[in-house]
């Protein structure tokens, strides 16, 4: 962030110009979710500590009711910035917990990240450039350092060269690498924690984009993702995210944006389902994919119950049936140097 004469930094308005700040308030607040961190929550505050960027910030880890010592090792931490904890036990989830953060935040840029991943020494520094030029920004995974070849080989890669595009509808980032100006998270309401721990970065900045702000992506401002390192609590993981999803469909079915869905995609994934599962005795990989998928479809069945919607199907809906407002891109803009900062 660049800053005015008098040391005070300054940041993106609505309208792509710059206002300025308190010259005690930080620039950025980087906020992070945690619940029973341990053994993994040191080695991303100790990346924290080592970030390249010199304006002001902070960070917020918001404890959901942790049960370990991961409150402790944030109070050993040796942060070279300002870092507090919020007790965020009565909210529910991870949803309510980043809410209760970015109630607690003084930054005018937030930045998300997780208590199991490691941000690269530059990433606030790259998230806080891309900023400057999109409203809202997601950023790469970096899925090789911290996972084994068997972990790997147990689920598709969460952002292929870009951000995922749920359902076909709109980009959104994952919620391990991602942030967006203070100001567009307030107009549109922020967290709904109603999600949970699912799904909820995906509403936000499906959200954002559709109040007009636009979603950049940052392939520089890298993430080390870590997977659940054993197959129970990947399966728990994934069954996790069915629900989200079924709750996501739920919310833009309403509202005319996704089409509604057929017994038809049930019998075509119950039949997908049964005839491969033969691939649990096909070696570990496979086993593996396989039963994460089933996790999944269990956890569409069980949000769906829980929404009151259809969904039970592997894939995307079908091309033509998702209705994208008009002037919404389908993919994420690019944050290179090349493009101009963009207004709503």
């Amino acid at each position: 962030m660049t800053a005015d004469g008098d040391g005070t930094a300054a940041r993106p308005g609505r309208d792509g110009a710059l206002g300025a700040l308190r010259p005690a308030e930080p620039g950025v607040s980087v906020l992070v979710p945690v619940r029973n961190g341990m053994p993994y929550l040191p080695a991303q505050l100790d990346a924290l500590g080592r970030q390249t960027y010199q304006g002001r910030w902070e960070i917020i880890v918001s404890d959901n009711g942790s049960t370990d010592e991961s409150v402790r090792a944030v109070r050993a931490a040796q942060a070279p910035v300002p870092l507090r904890i919020v007790d965020s036990r009565e909210a529910p989830g991870r949803a309510g917990a980043l809410a209760a953060a970015a109630r607690a935040a003084r930054g005018r840029l937030l930045l998300f990240c997780d208590a199991d991943d490691i941000v690269a020494d530059d990433w606030v520094e790259r998230m806080e450039a891309a900023l400057d030029r999109w409203p809202a920004v997601g950023g790469h995974l970096d899925e090789e350092s911290l996972n084994a070849p068997p972990v790997l080989a147990w689920r598709p890669r969460a952002t292929p060269g870009d951000l995922p595009c749920p359902f076909g509808l709109l980009p959104a980032p994952v919620g391990a690498n991602c942030g967006v100006w203070r100001e567009a998270y307030e107009e549109v309401g922020g967290f709904d924690d109603s999600f949970g721990g699912a799904a909820e970065e995906t509403d936000l900045f499906w959200r954002l984009q559709l109040a007009g702000y636009q979603l950049g992506y940052a392939p520089d401002a890298v993430v080390a993702y870590r997977h659940r390192p054993d197959l129970r609590s990947l399966l728990q993981q994934w069954r996790g995210y069915g629900r989200g999803r079924a709750h996501l469909l739920a919310r833009y079915q309403a509202v005319g944006l996704l089409p509604a869905e057929s017994w038809r995609d049930v019998v075509k994934t119950s039949g997908w389902l049964a005839v491969h599962a033969v691939d649990c005795l096909r070696g570990s990989a496979r086993r593996g994919s396989y039963l994460r998928i089933l996790a999944h479809v269990i956890g569409q069945a069980e949000g769906s119950r829980a929404a009151g919607v259809l969904h039970i199907r592997r894939g995307s809906p079908a091309p033509g049936t998702v209705h994208r407002p008009p002037g919404l891109a389908g993919d994420a803009a690019r944050a290179t140097p090349d493009i101009h900062p963009v207004r709503r």
